[in-house]
């Protein structure tokens, strides 16, 4: 079994890690345990009444016993949530500084810049030893599994219907007499310091890569849906058909997921957009760079044949096909 015992970042960062590990668990036939997942459990119906956030290799079967437990316990709270959470965190940690990493349970903990590639031999050998693993660190990778069980992976995450129906309206509104939407996702707050600012651009920018886009679909109706917590002065979108996202984290990212193509400063919140919608993404990395869409993808947003065909690279203010 699987366990993850250390949290990292917000909500799309907790996401991928997830993501890349129930795809390993998938793979290789075992149990997946994410108690890290605390804050954002009750986001996810396959969750909300989990209190280890549990992912199973054939997810939709459950044991009586299980079954009857759901019908009749009420949903852990975040209190109870944090304190497993710590104590999986904490725990792991001193055992793994007592250097006690191989009993009574093993410990994989990687460093800020190490990498474990779930598709390899050693961590493969882990999974399949029948014994409880317990994983910290942030680089857990295998992107050909990621890919490969995207499907059961977008299913484990599926909204609850309140959540569905605010981006199923959302869209609905965006997409009334029009050709295309873009999504735009405005990221400030804590980007102010992130990299010195590096990524903190202002309205007027964001308008002008807006205007970029609607140019390069002639002839076109162009919406625009903004996703963003931070207030905007609408009056630097003069001439743009702006509808704004839901309004929520998780209202936001999935809204965006249904979008023809998004923009957006680098970010796991998009990045988890684009993977879960399998949606073409455009990062903003330059208050310089123009935004240039590849004829081949103005082509295939118009036809719609561009969803499902896997998230399109990235470099620059420009998409790579």
């Amino acid at each position: 079994m699987l366990v993850i015992a250390r949290r990292y970042g917000q909500l799309g960062n907790r996401l991928f890690l997830f993501a890349h590990l129930i795809a390993a668990a998938k793979q290789y036939g075992v149990a997946l345990r994410n108690p890290c997942f605390a804050e954002y459990a009750h986001l996810f119906p396959r969750m909300s009444d989990d209190l280890w956030c549990r992912y199973e290799p054939d997810s939709n079967v459950k044991s009586p016993r299980e079954k009857t437990a759901s019908r009749h316990a009420s949903p852990p709270s975040l209190a109870q949530r944090t304190r497993l959470m710590h104590a999986i965190e904490i725990g792991t940690k001193t055992l793994y500084l007592a250097r006690l990493r191989e009993h009574p349970f093993k410990i994989i903990r990687l460093s800020k810049h190490d990498v474990c590639d779930l598709a390899g031999n050693e961590f493969e050998s882990a999974a399949r030893s029948g014994r409880v693993v317990l994983l910290q660190g942030w680089r857990f990778r295998s992107d050909a599994f990621l890919m490969q069980h995207w499907a059961s992976i977008k299913d484990f995450f599926s909204l609850g219907v309140r959540d569905r129906n605010a981006v199923d309206e959302s869209l609905a509104t965006a997409r009334r007499d029009c050709d295309v939407v873009v999504g735009v996702h405005i990221r400030r707050g804590d980007y102010a310091n992130f990299m010195d600012g590096r990524y903190y651009f202002d309205d007027a920018c964001y308008a002008r890569w807006m205007h970029q886009v609607r140019e390069q679909f002639p002839g076109r109706k162009v919406n625009f849906l903004v996703c963003t917590h931070e207030a905007i002065d609408e009056s630097s979108f003069k001439g743009l058909s702006v509808f704004r996202g839901p309004g929520s984290a998780i209202g936001d990212m999935y809204s965006l997921a249904e979008t023809d193509v998004m923009l957006g400063p680098p970010s796991t919140f998009t990045g988890w957009a684009s993977f879960i919608g399998q949606a073409p993404r455009i990062e903003l990395e330059s208050a310089e760079k123009s935004v240039a869409l590849p004829p081949h993808v103005q082509e295939s947003i118009l036809s719609g044949s561009i969803q499902g065909k896997g998230t399109v690279q990235i470099v620059g203010n420009r998409l790579v096909g």
